[in-house]
């Protein structure tokens, strides 16, 4: 027979402990072509096996210690499924292998029994059928390594992939996070540079008054000082109202909400928004008779009113009509969810409609932003809307504007609405009362407005008593003498106004106290914030409303 190839081959381990057998058969299979390794046992032979190997053949007398090769069997690489020949003794036709033969054929799963006596022909027929299914094994195995150097590959692609997302996302970020800051950097910038410009012109003509006053006093010029002392006055209200609308668009203005009959509230400012428009513009009502009522400040949503109706008339150049009407809604929980702060319920909707040239969707987005206008320069602030906004969702409600160039613009404004009866009523004209000696504590840290609040209330008739801060206060508190009336500075060093009240009423359980405050984050719900007998004056105050709110206290406590 013509030796084969054996360049792909791999040897054939074979255990025949008698005699002469393992060499006789050793050499039947290198004349066949094949490689054979003879082991004198079988423990030997076990020790030999590796994923090298292509068969094993072993003779019935050589399975002495047969467990060594079971062992082996039994840990092959999940490709390998390694062919055992096994050469037995002649047995009965049908008869099957018993002893250690039968236990071995037992542990194995790709086994060949041969029986004596073998030709040369027959056993190398056999070997070349376990050497092709080894083959097989080996292609398997070989694929799965491939398989297994794909699999890697493409577990390192994903990782250099995630990595190079990961990497785009953080930078994503940072490019977010900087545009964050570049927007709200020329949001600021906007802002403070809308602030500075009025403010300037307010502060300039304030003190352009106050110095034209002083000189034409030293000169004893004193003929025509209530044109400046006017002037001055008007640049300061306007200051004055600047600051609340920039409160209102933060939503840190004080509000004091109570349930209010939105329609008599409208139908009130009539005659106040016909002598605001032009009279080219038609003004009517549309007004929900069942409207429920709205926790609102009435002062704040007079405000609010005036300056949609203003905004609409504006839009309005050449006449139109203007419509201010009511309703009532109730949004779910789909309606609000897109709104912070904004919660699912009944709601009493003031609608302000124009018939004017209308805005196109990029105007619509920023008329909310601050000290945005599309009025000429000088014309206008740019807080109108901004503050209407910050009004409404401070308020717990929300504004809604549908606006076309050409089709005119509708505002919402959307209130939390009450089945409370009790509605507010507005405040009757007062002029300011006198006391009667009565001693007032002032606990206020700027000393202009300390002397301020002094000078009224000595020209009012009463008797002050000035304390600087808290902790110079709590010892005239803490004292035997008598007083009327506490007037405290909300924001003070070291002690909030809230909080010495709090010491002042474990001393004087019912004095009444009255705060003054240009700003106070905690105080921005005057309900959440005043106790009993306690009341509340933002600064800056009219003389006439000071002493109307001191009378008002000291009367009460009488």
């Amino acid at each position: 027979m013509k030796p084969r190839d054996v360049s792909d081959l791999n040897p054939i381990l074979v255990c025949a402990p008698y005699g002469r057998d393992g060499e006789t058969i050793a050499d039947l299979l290198r004349r066949g072509g094949f490689e054979a390794r003879v082991f004198a046992n079988l423990p030997s032979l076990a020790a030999a096996v590796d994923e090298s190997t292509g068969a094993v053949l072993v003779t019935e007398e050589g399975l002495v210690a047969q467990g060594a090769l079971s062992q082996v069997l039994a840990v092959q690489p999940g490709w390998s499924d390694l062919p055992v020949l096994l050469l037995t003794s002649p047995r009965p036709s049908g008869r099957p292998a018993d002893g250690q033969a039968g236990r071995l054929l037992a542990d194995i799963t790709n086994a060949i029994l041969l029986e004596r006596p073998l030709g040369q022909r027959s056993l190398l027929s056999a070997i070349d059928v376990a050497l092709r299914s080894r083959r097989r094994q080996f292609a398997l195995r070989d694929q799965m390594a491939l398989l297994a150097q794909s699999h890697e590959a493409l577990e390192l692609k994903v990782q250099e992939r995630t990595a190079e997302l990961q990497e785009e996302v953080a930078q994503r970020a940072l490019a977010e996070a900087a545009l964050r800051q570049s927007q709200k950097m020329e949001a600021v910038g906007q802002l403070t540079g809308g602030i500075a410009h009025d403010f300037n012109n307010m502060l300039t003509g304030v003190i352009g008054s106050l110095d034209i006053m002083r000189r034409r006093i030293a000169s004893n010029r004193l003929d025509d000082l209530d044109r400046f002392m006017d002037a001055a006055t008007a640049s300061a209200s306007r200051a004055a109202a600047l600051t609340q609308r920039l409160l209102a668009f933060s939503r840190r203005q004080s509000l004091d909400p109570k349930p209010t009959d939105i329609n008599s509230l409208a139908a009130s400012l009539n005659e106040l928004i016909r002598g605001s428009v032009d009279e080219r513009i038609q003004l009517q009502f549309a007004l929900d008779p069942d409207v429920p009522r709205a926790i609102v400040d009435v002062n704040q949503l007079e405000s609010a009113l005036l300056n949609l109706a203003i905004n609409a008339r504006d839009a309005m150049p050449d006449g139109g009509v203007l419509t201010i009407g009511t309703g009532a809604v109730r949004l779910d929980e789909a309606e609000t969810v897109q709104h912070p702060g904004l919660e699912p319920g009944a709601y009493v909707m003031i609608t302000v409609s124009d018939t004017g040239v209308g805005m196109t969707p990029e105007l619509v987005e920023k008329v909310f932003d601050p000290f945005f206008t599309t009025k000429p320069l000088g014309q206008g602030t740019g807080l109108g809307l901004s503050m209407v906004y910050g009004f409404a969702r401070q308020s717990g409600g929300h504004v809604r504007i549908d606006s076309r160039p050409g089709a005119g613009t509708r505002i919402e404004l959307l209130l939390p609405a009450t089945a409370d009866e009790a509605a507010a009523e507005a405040a009757p004209e007062t002029i300011a009362p006198h006391g009667d000696g009565q001693r007032v504590l002032v606990v206020e840290d700027d000393p202009a407005v300390r002397l301020l609040v002094r000078e009224v209330l000595q020209e009012l008739g009463y008797f002050p008593v000035e304390a600087a801060e808290p902790h110079a206060a709590i010892p005239i508190l803490a004292s035997p003498t008598p007083f009327d009336l506490l007037i405290s500075d909300v924001g003070l060093p070291g002690m909030n106004g809230r909080e010495l009240a709090e010491v002042a009423r474990a001393h004087r359980p019912d004095l009444p106290i009255l705060f003054i405050t240009g700003y106070a984050e905690n105080a921005t719900i005057r309900a959440d914030f005043l106790g009993a007998n306690m009341s509340m004056v933002a600064k800056p105050f009219r003389l006439e409303e000071l002493a109307a709110k001191i009378n008002e206290m000291v009367t009460v406590s009488a």
